[in-house]
Protein backbone atom coordinates (compact mmCIF):
# COMPACT_ATOMS: atom_id res chain seq x y z
CA UNK A 1 0.00 0.00 0.00
CA UNK A 2 1.29 3.24 -0.89
CA UNK A 3 1.54 5.20 2.57
CA UNK A 4 0.58 8.36 1.20
CA UNK A 5 -2.25 7.13 0.14
CA UNK A 6 -4.34 5.20 2.48
CA UNK A 7 -7.40 6.15 0.97
CA UNK A 8 -10.62 6.93 3.67
CA UNK A 9 -8.60 5.47 5.97
CA UNK A 10 -10.47 2.76 7.58
CA UNK A 11 -10.10 1.39 11.61
CA UNK A 12 -6.91 0.09 11.87
CA UNK A 13 -5.17 2.12 9.13
CA UNK A 14 -3.02 4.73 8.77
CA UNK A 15 -4.41 8.03 10.55
CA UNK A 16 -2.19 9.99 8.03
CA UNK A 17 0.72 10.97 6.08
CA UNK A 18 3.50 12.92 7.31
CA UNK A 19 6.90 13.50 5.82
CA UNK A 20 9.66 14.33 8.28
CA UNK A 21 12.46 16.19 7.35
CA UNK A 22 15.67 16.35 9.36
CA UNK A 23 19.44 16.12 8.41
CA UNK A 24 20.06 14.59 11.82
CA UNK A 25 19.73 10.65 11.26
CA UNK A 26 19.69 10.10 14.85
CA UNK A 27 16.87 12.94 15.27
CA UNK A 28 15.06 11.66 12.50
CA UNK A 29 14.92 8.41 13.16
CA UNK A 30 13.65 8.80 16.59
CA UNK A 31 10.39 11.05 15.08
CA UNK A 32 9.80 8.39 12.76
CA UNK A 33 9.53 5.78 15.32
CA UNK A 34 7.68 7.41 17.60
CA UNK A 35 5.29 8.83 14.69
CA UNK A 36 5.04 4.83 12.96
CA UNK A 37 4.34 3.46 16.85
CA UNK A 38 1.22 5.74 17.14
CA UNK A 39 -0.34 4.66 14.07
CA UNK A 40 0.82 7.27 11.01
CA UNK A 41 2.65 6.62 7.78
CA UNK A 42 5.83 8.62 7.48
CA UNK A 43 7.98 8.90 4.59
CA UNK A 44 11.65 10.96 5.68
CA UNK A 45 14.28 13.08 4.26
CA UNK A 46 17.54 14.21 4.96
CA UNK A 47 17.70 17.61 3.23
CA UNK A 48 15.72 20.53 1.42
CA UNK A 49 16.29 18.41 -2.13
CA UNK A 50 15.76 14.63 -1.13
CA UNK A 51 12.22 16.39 0.30
CA UNK A 52 11.41 18.14 -2.81
CA UNK A 53 11.54 14.91 -4.64
CA UNK A 54 9.54 13.35 -2.43
CA UNK A 55 6.74 16.49 -2.37
CA UNK A 56 7.04 16.35 -6.36
CA UNK A 57 5.05 12.69 -6.36
CA UNK A 58 3.11 12.61 -3.26
CA UNK A 59 1.44 14.96 -1.00
CA UNK A 60 1.69 14.77 2.87
CA UNK A 61 -0.93 15.34 5.81
CA UNK A 62 1.63 17.30 7.61
CA UNK A 63 4.97 18.16 7.15
CA UNK A 64 7.70 18.26 10.21
CA UNK A 65 10.75 20.41 9.25
CA UNK A 66 14.01 21.04 10.91
CA UNK A 67 14.86 24.63 10.73
CA UNK A 68 18.29 24.06 10.48
CA UNK A 69 19.63 22.24 7.40
CA UNK A 70 22.38 22.02 5.21
CA UNK A 71 22.26 23.61 1.88
CA UNK A 72 18.86 24.54 1.60
CA UNK A 73 17.53 26.16 4.85
CA UNK A 74 14.18 24.96 6.38
CA UNK A 75 13.12 28.33 6.09
CA UNK A 76 13.78 28.91 2.80
CA UNK A 77 12.49 25.47 1.72
CA UNK A 78 9.22 26.38 3.93
CA UNK A 79 8.57 29.29 1.36
CA UNK A 80 9.18 26.62 -1.65
CA UNK A 81 6.10 24.44 0.11
CA UNK A 82 3.95 27.51 0.59
CA UNK A 83 4.47 28.41 -3.13
CA UNK A 84 2.68 25.19 -3.76
CA UNK A 85 -1.02 24.88 -4.34
CA UNK A 86 -0.78 21.74 -3.15
CA UNK A 87 0.71 22.17 0.09
CA UNK A 88 -0.46 25.62 1.17
CA UNK A 89 -3.11 24.54 3.93
CA UNK A 90 -0.82 21.76 5.23
CA UNK A 91 0.27 22.34 8.09
CA UNK A 92 4.07 22.72 8.82
CA UNK A 93 5.92 22.01 11.95
CA UNK A 94 9.39 23.40 12.32
CA UNK A 95 11.78 21.60 14.34
CA UNK A 96 14.07 24.21 16.45
CA UNK A 97 16.96 23.73 18.14
CA UNK A 98 18.55 27.11 19.41
CA UNK A 99 16.41 29.53 17.08
CA UNK A 100 16.36 33.29 17.92
CA UNK A 101 13.16 34.50 18.34
CA UNK A 102 13.80 36.49 15.26
CA UNK A 103 14.11 33.44 12.83
CA UNK A 104 11.10 32.36 14.84
CA UNK A 105 9.01 35.37 13.36
CA UNK A 106 10.38 35.01 10.20
CA UNK A 107 9.40 31.05 10.12
CA UNK A 108 5.79 32.17 10.88
CA UNK A 109 5.63 34.83 8.52
CA UNK A 110 7.00 32.42 5.62
CA UNK A 111 3.56 30.54 6.32
CA UNK A 112 5.18 27.93 9.31
CA UNK A 113 1.97 26.41 11.27
CA UNK A 114 3.48 25.81 14.66
CA UNK A 115 7.02 25.30 16.03
CA UNK A 116 8.77 22.28 18.27
CA UNK A 117 11.80 22.65 20.45
CA UNK A 118 14.08 19.98 20.56
CA UNK A 119 14.74 18.14 22.70
CA UNK A 120 11.30 17.28 23.09
CA UNK A 121 8.93 14.37 24.23
CA UNK A 122 7.30 11.87 22.30
CA UNK A 123 3.80 13.16 24.40
CA UNK A 124 4.62 16.53 22.96
CA UNK A 125 4.72 15.43 19.73
CA UNK A 126 2.38 13.35 19.49
CA UNK A 127 -0.13 16.23 20.84
CA UNK A 128 1.22 18.20 18.09
CA UNK A 129 1.01 15.95 15.47
CA UNK A 130 -2.59 14.81 16.30
CA UNK A 131 -4.08 18.42 17.15
CA UNK A 132 -2.60 19.56 13.42
CA UNK A 133 -4.23 16.71 11.53
CA UNK A 134 -7.61 17.01 12.80
CA UNK A 135 -7.79 21.07 12.00
CA UNK A 136 -6.20 19.72 8.32
CA UNK A 137 -8.86 16.77 7.95
CA UNK A 138 -11.55 19.14 9.18
CA UNK A 139 -10.38 22.08 6.05
CA UNK A 140 -10.12 18.96 3.51
CA UNK A 141 -13.89 17.94 4.78
CA UNK A 142 -15.01 21.13 4.29
CA UNK A 143 -13.42 21.80 0.38
CA UNK A 144 -14.52 18.69 -0.59
CA UNK A 145 -18.31 19.79 0.66
CA UNK A 146 -17.73 22.94 -1.22
CA UNK A 147 -16.55 21.04 -4.47
CA UNK A 148 -19.59 19.26 -4.29
CA UNK A 149 -21.84 22.61 -3.72
CA UNK A 150 -20.02 23.81 -7.14
CA UNK A 151 -20.72 20.84 -8.80
CA UNK A 152 -24.56 21.22 -7.38
CA UNK A 153 -24.73 24.49 -8.53
CA UNK A 154 -22.90 23.73 -12.47
CA UNK A 155 -25.97 21.15 -12.98
CA UNK A 156 -28.48 24.42 -12.33
CA UNK A 157 -26.71 25.70 -15.96
CA UNK A 158 -26.10 21.78 -17.32
CA UNK A 159 -30.51 21.75 -16.92
CA UNK A 160 -30.56 24.04 -19.88
CA UNK A 161 -28.47 23.18 -22.72
CA UNK A 162 -28.51 27.68 -23.57
CA UNK A 163 -27.11 28.46 -19.85
CA UNK A 164 -24.27 26.08 -20.25
CA UNK A 165 -21.30 27.44 -18.21
CA UNK A 166 -23.58 30.79 -17.46
CA UNK A 167 -22.66 30.84 -13.74
CA UNK A 168 -19.01 30.32 -14.05
CA UNK A 169 -18.87 33.18 -16.94
CA UNK A 170 -20.40 35.56 -14.71
CA UNK A 171 -18.58 35.04 -12.15
CA UNK A 172 -15.40 35.94 -14.36
CA UNK A 173 -17.13 38.92 -15.81
CA UNK A 174 -18.02 40.35 -12.12
CA UNK A 175 -14.37 39.19 -10.66
CA UNK A 176 -12.54 41.35 -13.85
CA UNK A 177 -15.12 44.16 -13.19
CA UNK A 178 -14.52 44.12 -9.25
CA UNK A 179 -10.92 44.34 -10.04
CA UNK A 180 -11.27 47.23 -12.75
CA UNK A 181 -12.93 49.67 -10.03
CA UNK A 182 -10.51 48.02 -7.44
CA UNK A 183 -12.82 45.95 -4.83
CA UNK A 184 -10.62 45.14 -1.38
CA UNK A 185 -9.53 41.49 -1.69
CA UNK A 186 -12.55 40.50 0.69
CA UNK A 187 -15.29 41.87 -1.66
CA UNK A 188 -13.77 40.37 -5.02
CA UNK A 189 -13.35 37.60 -3.93
CA UNK A 190 -16.86 37.44 -2.14
CA UNK A 191 -18.36 39.20 -5.92
CA UNK A 192 -16.57 36.01 -7.78
CA UNK A 193 -17.62 33.07 -5.54
CA UNK A 194 -21.18 35.02 -5.32
CA UNK A 195 -21.66 35.50 -8.71
CA UNK A 196 -20.92 31.78 -9.20
CA UNK A 197 -23.79 30.64 -7.16
CA UNK A 198 -26.05 33.63 -8.12
CA UNK A 199 -28.99 31.18 -9.59
CA UNK A 200 -28.59 28.06 -6.79
CA UNK A 201 -31.49 28.59 -5.98
CA UNK A 202 -33.04 27.41 -8.88
CA UNK A 203 -32.41 24.16 -8.11
CA UNK A 204 -36.00 24.85 -6.68
CA UNK A 205 -37.31 25.67 -9.50
CA UNK A 206 -39.55 23.24 -11.59
CA UNK A 207 -38.32 22.55 -14.87
CA UNK A 208 -42.22 23.48 -16.57
CA UNK A 209 -40.70 26.95 -15.63
CA UNK A 210 -37.43 26.86 -15.94
CA UNK A 211 -37.49 25.72 -18.92
CA UNK A 212 -40.69 27.34 -20.66
CA UNK A 213 -40.03 28.73 -23.68
CA UNK A 214 -42.95 30.73 -23.67
CA UNK A 215 -43.88 33.55 -22.04
CA UNK A 216 -44.70 32.65 -18.46
CA UNK A 217 -47.81 33.53 -16.17
CA UNK A 218 -47.62 35.43 -13.24
CA UNK A 219 -47.80 32.38 -11.18
CA UNK A 220 -45.01 31.23 -12.70
CA UNK A 221 -43.33 34.60 -12.71
CA UNK A 222 -43.42 34.16 -8.90
CA UNK A 223 -42.16 30.91 -8.47
CA UNK A 224 -39.29 32.54 -10.83
CA UNK A 225 -38.72 35.74 -8.25
CA UNK A 226 -38.63 33.02 -5.44
CA UNK A 227 -35.23 31.86 -6.26
CA UNK A 228 -32.58 34.35 -4.78
CA UNK A 229 -34.36 33.84 -1.77
CA UNK A 230 -34.08 30.18 -1.93
CA UNK A 231 -30.43 30.22 -2.99
CA UNK A 232 -29.47 31.80 -0.08
CA UNK A 233 -31.24 29.58 2.58
CA UNK A 234 -29.90 26.84 0.68
CA UNK A 235 -26.10 28.08 0.74
CA UNK A 236 -26.51 29.66 4.33
CA UNK A 237 -24.86 26.82 6.48
CA UNK A 238 -21.84 26.90 4.40
CA UNK A 239 -19.36 29.07 6.23
CA UNK A 240 -16.83 29.76 3.26
CA UNK A 241 -20.06 31.29 1.18
CA UNK A 242 -21.25 33.69 4.05
CA UNK A 243 -19.55 36.74 2.49
CA UNK A 244 -21.29 35.69 -0.95
CA UNK A 245 -24.94 35.20 0.34
CA UNK A 246 -25.67 39.77 -0.19
CA UNK A 247 -24.97 38.96 -3.89
CA UNK A 248 -27.07 35.85 -4.25
CA UNK A 249 -29.87 37.69 -2.76
CA UNK A 250 -29.78 40.88 -4.57
CA UNK A 251 -28.57 40.00 -8.08
CA UNK A 252 -31.96 41.26 -9.05
CA UNK A 253 -32.35 44.28 -7.53
CA UNK A 254 -32.67 47.27 -9.30
CA UNK A 255 -31.37 50.67 -8.80
CA UNK A 256 -34.82 52.53 -8.95
CA UNK A 257 -36.36 49.71 -6.61
CA UNK A 258 -38.56 47.93 -8.87
CA UNK A 259 -36.28 44.61 -8.53
CA UNK A 260 -36.81 41.55 -5.97
CA UNK A 261 -36.70 40.03 -3.79
CA UNK A 262 -36.43 42.96 -1.33
CA UNK A 263 -36.98 46.03 -3.65
CA UNK A 264 -33.77 47.69 -2.64
CA UNK A 265 -32.75 50.98 -4.47
CA UNK A 266 -29.41 52.75 -5.28
CA UNK A 267 -26.40 51.91 -2.47
CA UNK A 268 -29.13 49.71 -0.50
CA UNK A 269 -27.91 47.33 -2.97
CA UNK A 270 -24.66 45.63 -1.65
CA UNK A 271 -21.81 46.81 -4.71
CA UNK A 272 -20.72 43.23 -5.03
CA UNK A 273 -24.37 42.48 -6.18
CA UNK A 274 -24.68 45.14 -8.43
CA UNK A 275 -20.80 44.27 -10.05
CA UNK A 276 -23.19 40.87 -10.42
CA UNK A 277 -25.79 41.97 -11.89
CA UNK A 278 -23.59 43.65 -14.85
CA UNK A 279 -22.33 40.84 -16.24
CA UNK A 280 -25.01 38.64 -14.90
CA UNK A 281 -26.71 40.71 -17.72
CA UNK A 282 -24.62 40.84 -20.11
CA UNK A 283 -23.87 37.18 -20.44
CA UNK A 284 -27.75 36.28 -20.54
CA UNK A 285 -28.01 39.02 -23.52
CA UNK A 286 -25.29 37.84 -25.52
CA UNK A 287 -25.83 33.95 -24.93
CA UNK A 288 -28.52 32.19 -26.98
CA UNK A 289 -31.36 31.25 -25.59
CA UNK A 290 -34.44 28.98 -26.27
CA UNK A 291 -36.29 32.31 -27.42
CA UNK A 292 -33.66 33.94 -29.00
CA UNK A 293 -30.44 34.02 -30.70
CA UNK A 294 -27.50 35.70 -28.93
CA UNK A 295 -27.09 39.45 -29.22
CA UNK A 296 -23.82 41.08 -29.92
CA UNK A 297 -21.60 42.68 -27.50
CA UNK A 298 -23.08 46.37 -29.31
CA UNK A 299 -26.64 45.21 -28.98
CA UNK A 300 -26.21 43.94 -25.71
CA UNK A 301 -24.54 47.06 -24.14
CA UNK A 302 -27.35 49.12 -26.19
CA UNK A 303 -30.11 47.18 -24.60
CA UNK A 304 -28.36 47.55 -20.88
CA UNK A 305 -27.52 51.24 -21.44
CA UNK A 306 -31.12 51.77 -21.98
CA UNK A 307 -32.24 49.90 -19.01
CA UNK A 308 -29.66 52.11 -16.83
CA UNK A 309 -32.00 55.39 -18.62
CA UNK A 310 -35.23 53.52 -16.77
CA UNK A 311 -33.68 53.06 -13.25
CA UNK A 312 -32.17 49.96 -13.53
CA UNK A 313 -28.97 49.13 -13.66
CA UNK A 314 -25.82 51.36 -11.79
CA UNK A 315 -24.94 53.25 -14.80
CA UNK A 316 -20.98 54.06 -13.35
CA UNK A 317 -20.69 50.18 -13.18
CA UNK A 318 -21.51 49.82 -16.79
CA UNK A 319 -19.37 52.80 -18.04
CA UNK A 320 -16.98 50.48 -16.17
CA UNK A 321 -17.24 47.29 -17.73
CA UNK A 322 -17.79 49.03 -21.54
CA UNK A 323 -14.09 49.72 -20.78
CA UNK A 324 -13.17 46.53 -19.17
CA UNK A 325 -15.15 44.96 -22.59
CA UNK A 326 -12.63 47.37 -25.15
CA UNK A 327 -9.48 45.23 -23.64
CA UNK A 328 -11.14 42.07 -23.39
CA UNK A 329 -11.28 40.03 -26.43
CA UNK A 330 -14.70 37.99 -27.44
CA UNK A 331 -12.44 34.99 -27.71
CA UNK A 332 -10.54 35.23 -24.44
CA UNK A 333 -9.78 32.07 -22.80
CA UNK A 334 -11.75 33.06 -19.78
CA UNK A 335 -14.59 32.74 -21.42
CA UNK A 336 -14.14 30.66 -24.40
CA UNK A 337 -13.17 27.61 -22.41
CA UNK A 338 -17.06 27.84 -20.77
CA UNK A 339 -18.65 27.78 -23.70
CA UNK A 340 -21.17 24.94 -24.11
CA UNK A 341 -20.13 21.82 -26.66
CA UNK A 342 -21.00 21.65 -29.71
CA UNK A 343 -22.95 18.62 -28.63
CA UNK A 344 -24.80 20.42 -26.42
CA UNK A 345 -25.48 23.81 -28.12
CA UNK A 346 -26.84 22.05 -31.06
CA UNK A 347 -28.61 18.82 -29.75
CA UNK A 348 -29.70 20.33 -26.21
CA UNK A 349 -28.00 16.84 -25.31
Amino acid sequence: MNPWNPGLRPPGSSRGNLLVVDDDEGVRGLVVRLLQVTGYSVVEAGSAEEAADKLAEHTPDLILLDLQLPGKSGQEFLKDIRADDRLRLTPVVMLTGAATQARKVQAIEAGATDFLAKPFSHVELAARVRSLLELKFTTDALEDAETVIVALAQTIDARDAYTWGHSARVSVYAGLLGERIELDEWSLAAARRGALFHDFGKIAVPDAVLLKPGKLTAEEYAVIQRHPGRGRELLQGMKTLIDSLDVVHHHHERMDGSGYPDGLTGEEIPITARVTTIADVFDALTTKRVYREALSRAKALEIMSDEVRKGWWDGRLLDEFCGLLEKLPEDDVRIARLAAPEAVRTTGI
